[in-house]
């Protein structure tokens, strides 16, 4: 308060009486900034518009829309939106003095204008009452967030062994490697002449390239193959390599080598370069509007550096219900988890946006809150332990618990109405089960720098896109998938690791298998549109039972009144030895079958389990179980 009220003094006398007494919508970082600027300084901000679209404006609505209509609604809503509640900061901006305001770029997802601006335009924007804060946006330095260490491949190392530890190349072998998938991979930037990457670049169709033309009206001159939201330019190189060792963990198809490095070799690769944490929003803004299916970034907050945790999950639930499918590294910070000292130790280990809530709510997470749009990924070995810096879990959401790790948090990172849901206390409450998932990392292969160069690469940073190209191949598999089925496949197949059946701190679910994944990717079923653990359902309503899968198969839905173990977590339904078949019918040329059933208010109280089955004759030949879900009957 005390560098607010100074703040406020200084600039007193240069600041129109309208924008006086803005300096409290300042964040601290920036307000402590601005008194180090002279008077025509542009210095790199954004501004948070007051009015936001949460959780509960998507929820439970998008839930049974195909995964396109999610993306298309989404996007309708938060153009429309951002159009009338930016409109006063984008006429500021445009009124300024040339000299005062430069790269100005609105954001139809998070709600925020990005811009450079003097002090003065600063503070006459915070003073708006469409803005409900100001935040500085200036870029850490990469060693901070980036979660990977590459180093050249010793000549004894032969490539290709992270799609061996994941069993990507058994999914490979089915004719499944990620062909039709589009994946942004916010990160670095990218070396687009690799010989394992130029056949794998997304191609932007509405861009005809080299022409100095913004062909398709998105406000990017040649973003022909992604955007640098850097430098706001079409410039994508990769000076120092990380983006373009994570690239080539999703797409590497070898040309160089021989050998396949990339999960899912048939996909295509967007690419975001990124600064700041408001560049990362920018990056996936783009990545739903250009059509991307899945988003995956090595670049990660730590919670000394005081993450803006509220626009991180705000942004989390957006494109939980546009649909992307996305996954983010968690920090390679394991070996702080048991410090007394420092700020991130547990319960703070894992870092933003990994440490955001999953989309699908694993049984073991008793200790119930929201859910968000984020798979957060730790790290093993290829001889299958955890990795030595892999972050350590829980995560707690609740603003008291991050100002007892770090007296001095910014209140103002928070958002303690919505987002106190998950509280550790010391120890004496769960928080949230992190991370969700571990994947191969260490001395796995990847591209490098050089044209045709490969290294190895190492940190959460490469499990990281490891586990994304493994939600390709899923995503290729079956496009329908939404990221509530990825989760859901992610909790419900991975090899337990650690002391207990299913999900728990450190190793998350366990370890990654896209074999099994796969197999699940084909018979997903669903309860009102969510694949989840339970449900309650209204009695006097239908209830819709969906089976999503194999196309122009055999499927059928069955119902019991008992959960049995399984083979996987998920187990299988049983009416004492057997299970009472609902419907039996063929999937669709979409892989879709749907019932509709009254519910009368006889089963007020009642839970049954529901399970679906497909003949698959094409991937497998076998007969694929789906997940079971436990349905109560509720007034």
């Amino acid at each position: 308060m005390r560098f607010l009220m100074l703040l406020a003094l200084l600039l007193a006398c240069v600041l129109p009486l309208a924008a006086q007494g803005a300096a409290d919508k300042l964040h601290p970082k920036l307000a402590v900034h601005l008194l180090g600027v002279t008077a025509n300084a542009q210095v790199p901000v954004y501004f948070v518009m007051r009015e936001q679209l949460g959780y509960e404006h998507w929820f439970p609505r998008v839930q049974q829309l195909d995964v396109e209509a999610r993306r298309s609604l989404v996007m309708h809503e938060c153009k429309e939106h951002a159009q009338r509640t930016q409109r006063e900061v984008l006429e500021l901006l445009a009124s300024a003095a040339p000299d005062a305001v430069a790269a100005v770029i609105p954001n139809w997802l998070a709600n925020i204008v990005r811009c450079e601006a003097t002090p003065a335009v600063i503070l006459a924007g915070a003073a708006l009452n469409s803005v409900s804060e100001v935040w500085l946006d200036i870029a850490p330095p990469l060693h901070e967030v980036e979660d990977g260490v590459a180093m050249p491949a010793a000549a004894a190392n032969p490539p290709g062994n992270g799609p061996v530890n994941t069993k990507a190349d058994l999914v490979w072998a089915r004719n499944i490697n990620g062909t039709g998938v589009v994946v942004m991979n916010s990160d670095s930037g990218i070396n687009a002449t690799h010989s394992d990457l130029v056949a794998r670049l997304w191609v932007n169709s509405g861009e005809i390239a080299g022409n100095s033309v913004d062909d398709d009206g998105n406000g990017k001159i040649d973003d022909v193959n992604g955007w640098s939201f850097a430098t706001n330019s079409n410039a994508l190189s990769d000076s120092g390599g990380h983006g373009t060792n994570t690239a080539g963990c999703l797409v590497g198809d070898g040309t160089c080598s021989g050998v396949i490095y990339g999960q899912a070799p048939g996909a295509k690769v967007m690419t975001g370069r990124l600064s700041g944490e408001a560049s990362q929003w920018d990056a996936i803004a783009y990545a739903v509007a250009e059509g991307a299916h899945c988003q995956t970034s090595s670049h990660s907050y730590k919670h000394n550096s005081s993450p803006n945790y509220k626009m991180h999950r705000q942004v989390g639930d957006t494109t939980l219900a546009a649909g992307l499918i996305r996954t983010n590294s968690t920090s390679n910070n394991g070996t702080s988890c048991n410090s007394a000292t420092s700020t991130v130790r547990k319960p703070f280990n894992i870092s933003a946006p990994g440490c955001l809530p999953s989309p699908y709510m694993d049984p073991n997470q008793t200790l119930v809150g929201g859910k968000s749009g984020v798979i957060g990924v730790g790290a093993h070995d290829l001889s299958n332990n955890l990795a030595s810096y892999s972050p350590c879990g829980p995560f707690a959401w609740y603003l008291p618990d991050a100002q007892v790790v770090n007296p001095a948090f910014p209140s103002a990172n928070w958002d303690p109405a919505n987002h106190n849901d998950y509280p550790w206390i010391g120890g004496s409450q769960m928080a949230l089960l992190k991370p969700d998932v571990t994947a191969p990392t260490g001395t796995t292969t990847t591209s490098g720098t050089a044209a045709c160069g490969t290294v190895t690469f190492s940190g959460t940073s490469n499990a990281t896109p490891v586990a994304n190209g493994v939600l390709c191949l899923w995503k290729s598999a079956n496009m329908s998938l939404t990221p509530e089925d990825a989760a859901m496949i992610v909790h419900q197949t991975s090899v337990a690791s650690g002391t207990i059946a299913g999900k728990e701190n450190n190793w998350g679910a366990g370890r990654i298998d896209a074999l099994e994944g796969t197999k699940l990717a084909l018979c997903v079923h669903r309860v009102n549109g969510e694949p989840a653990w339970t449900v309650n359902h209204q009695v006097g309503t239908s209830i819709n039972l969906a089976l999503d899968g194999v196309p122009n198969s055999t499927a059928i839905l069955g119902v019991g009144t008992t959960r049995l173990p399984g083979p996987s977590h998920g187990g299988v339904i049983g009416v004492g030895g057997s299970t009472l078949v609902l419907a039996v019918a063929a999937t669709d040329a979409a892989g879709d079958m749907n019932l509709s059933i009254p519910v009368p208010a006889t089963l007020t109280g009642l839970t049954f389990y529901t399970q679906g089955f497909i003949v698959d004759a094409v991937y497998f030949n076998s007969l694929l179980s789906s997940n079971v879900i436990g349905i109560t009957f509720v007034p």
